[in-house]
């Protein structure tokens, strides 16, 4: 099995990030872009990009707002809503709701082949193959290794983290207003808002972390009134 060389990834994936950043602000740039970074798993066992625009955004809100309306696709769901109180067809709930959904933005898509050979280097070590097939561990012992992480895998955190940053010290993702409107993290497919602001504080100016932190609260609560209604109760914990 493939060991991780910390040095090729480093460069390959400073490389094909700049590279993302400069085809996706070229194409959708004056959208405007809000957020963009990397997207994997808990296990990195895959990389690529996502990107979010304000015309994405947009775009997305009203084809929720569609599907969730009087004749739309989703009527169980919405009827579901309608029985708690919630209004599932509310395009501003919709849109605070939507607005750091990674996969719900039309840019993710965009993203999936912009990292090829960084994807590649932590494909070939092959995570969660290390696990699939280990039959000596009983339950116990395997939630336990589970819980003291790969060495690995959090390497390969820490050299996306840093070449973000890298990224962002040499004015790749602009300057004042520009950089100001734009958060930078790392997303996964199954994370809380707690590791998404964790991610975003790391790599952000402390006004923009604060705001994300800010618009991840919103986003739960508006999710909650959608389907809820009135008894959607807020819980404000990740903005500090």
């Amino acid at each position: 099995m493939p060991a991780l060389d910390s040095a090729l990834l480093h460069s390959t994936l400073r490389d094909e990030l700049r590279a993302a950043w400069r085809k996706l602000h070229a194409e959708h740039g004056a959208d405007p872009l809000y957020g963009f970074g990397v997207y994997t798993t808990d296990s990195a066992s895959y990389l690529m990009v996502t990107a979010f625009s304000e015309s994405g955004l947009e775009a997305r809100v009203a084809q929720s707002v569609a599907d969730f309306g009087p004749a739309g696709r989703h009527a169980e769901l919405r009827q579901f809503a309608l029985d708690n109180g919630g209004t599932p067809d509310d395009p501003a709930l919709q849109r605070q709701s939507l607005r750091w959904s990674p996969c719900d933005s039309p840019l993710h898509e965009c993203g999936a082949g912009l990292l090829p050979r960084s994807d590649e280097l932590v494909r070939e070590l092959d995570v969660e193959g290390r696990w699939s097939d280990d039959a000596d561990l009983d339950d116990d012992e395997f939630e336990e290794a589970l819980e003291q992480g790969d060495p690995e895998v959090d390497e390969v955190f820490r050299i996306i983290l840093h070449v973000l940053k890298e990224l962002d010290l040499e004015g790749v993702f602009g300057h004042g207003p520009e950089r100001h409107r734009l958060v930078l993290s790392i997303w996964q497919g199954d994370q809380s808002n707690e590791s998404r602001h964790a991610f975003a504080k790391a790599l952000n100016p402390p006004s923009v972390a604060a705001r994300f932190g800010r618009e991840l609260n919103d986003a739960a609560f508006a999710y909650d009134r959608l389907f809820h209604g009135a008894d959607a109760v807020r819980e404000d914990d990740v903005s500090e």
